[in-house]
C-alpha cells in the first residue's frame, strides 16, 4: 500500500473528504503522495479551520485545495497545526544500495553515483518515503543534505534479491510483488566492470539470489541507473506490467541500442512495432518514421 493510499485511510477514518494545504505538487502521479511525504519529513499536521481555497485534484475521495480561490474548506494539514497525522507508512519494500566498491570509481564517476542516489530518493518518494531507502557501507567523511533522512547499513529483511544485470534468474511481476528487500550495487556503468555486483555482494556478504531485469530475454535496452531500476521494480510492485514500465523509462539511447541489435538479427521491422521509438531514434537508424 503506498504512502498515499495510507493518508487517505487516516483521513476517512476521521471523517475527512477535503483538505487545504498552502503548497503542493504532485509525485509521479499523486499530490496526496507529496503532502504525505511532507507530513512524514517536515513534520506537518492537521487542523479545524476555514480556508478559502481552489480544488487542485482529487484523489481517493479526497478533494485536494491550494492557493487562492473560493472554495471553503474545514481542514488544513500545515505546520503550525496541532494533531499529529497518524500514517501507517509501509515498512516494505526496503531499498538497499551498497557502496561497498565506492574506491574503485574515479572523482567523476563518484559525482555521477551521488546524483544516482540523489534521484534514487526522489524515485522513493512517488511511492513510499526515505525510510525505505537504506545507503549500505557508505564511506566515511561524506554528508549529503539529501540524506538525511535516509537510513544506513539496514540488514535485509524478508525475502531478499540482488538486482544484477548478470544475474542468473530473470526476474518475473509475481517474483518483485513478492520481493521485501531489493539490493541495488552502487556501481556506475563506466567502471567497466562486468561482474561488479557479484563482488560487491562477496565483500558486504550477501547470501542472496542475483535477479537480472530483462526486456524480451536480454538486458540490452533496460533502463541502468540506480534511480530507474528503483522506479521500475516500484511501479510494477504496485501493479504494472513489467514491460509496460520498462518500455516507459527507456531512453532515446536505450532504444537505439536495442534497436541496433535487432537489425542485425534481422528483427528491426517488428522490435520497432514493439519498443515503440520516437522519430529521433528512427532518424539516428536511418529510417523514415513513414515506412516504419
Amino acid at each position: 500500500m503506498s504512502l498515499a493510499l495510507n493518508l487517505s485511510l487516516f483521513l476517512k477514518k476521521r471523517g475527512i473528504d477535503e483538505i487545504y494545504i498552502n503548497k503542493v505538487k504532485r509525485r509521479g502521479n499523486s499530490y496526496l503522495q507529496d503532502i504525505a511525504v511532507n507530513i512524514l519529513l517536515k513534520g506537518l499536521k492537521l487542523r479545524e479551520t476555514e480556508k478559502l481555497g481552489k480544488l487542485k485534484a482529487e484523489e481517493n475521495n479526497i478533494k485536494i485545495f491550494s492557493g487562492k480561490g473560493y472554495e471553503k474548506v474545514n481542514y488544513e494539514i500545515s505546520k503550525d497545526a496541532k494533531e499529529d497525522i497518524q500514517i501507517d507508512f509501509p515498512k516494505f519494500p526496503i531499498f538497499i544500495i551498497d557502496l561497498s566498491l565506492w574506491n574503485r570509481h574515479s572523482e567523476e564517476e563518484k559525482n555521477r553515483l551521488l546524483t544516482q542516489l540523489a534521484c534514487a530518493v526522489t524515485s522513493i518518494r512517488k511511492y513510499l518515503w526515505d525510510y525505505n531507502l537504506s545507503i549500505n557501507n557508505f564511506p566515511q567523511g561524506f554528508s549529503l543534505p539529501f540524506l538525511n533522512k535516509v537510513r544506513f547499513n539496514v540488514m535485509p529483511e524478508g525475502k531478499t534479491i540482488i538486482l544484477n544485470p548478470y544475474g542468473e534468474i530473470d526476474a518475473t511481476e509475481e517474483l518483485i510483488r513478492n520481493t521485501q528487500t531489493f539490493i541495488i550495487g552502487g556501481i556506475v556503468d563506466r567502471s567497466g566492470w562486468k561482474y561488479a555486483t557479484y563482488e560487491m555482494a562477496k565483500i558486504a556478504k550477501y547470501d542472496f539470489s542475483h535477479v537480472k531485469i530483462t526486456l524480451r530475454g536480454s538486458t540490452l535496452g533496460v533502463p541502468d541507473r540506480i534511480n530507474k531500476i528503483i522506479e521500475i521494480i516500484l511501479r510494477v510492485y504496485y501493479g504494472e506490467k513489467l514491460e509496460n514500465v520498462i518500455l516507459d523509462l527507456q531512453s532515446n539511447a536505450d532504444k537505439f541500442n536495442r534497436l541496433l541489435v535487432e537489425k542485425q538479427k534481422g528483427n528491426l521491422k517488428e522490435a520497432i512495432k514493439w519498443l515503440k521509438p520516437s522519430e529521433k531514434v528512427l532518424r539516428r537508424l536511418g529510417i523514415q518514421s513513414n515506412s516504419a
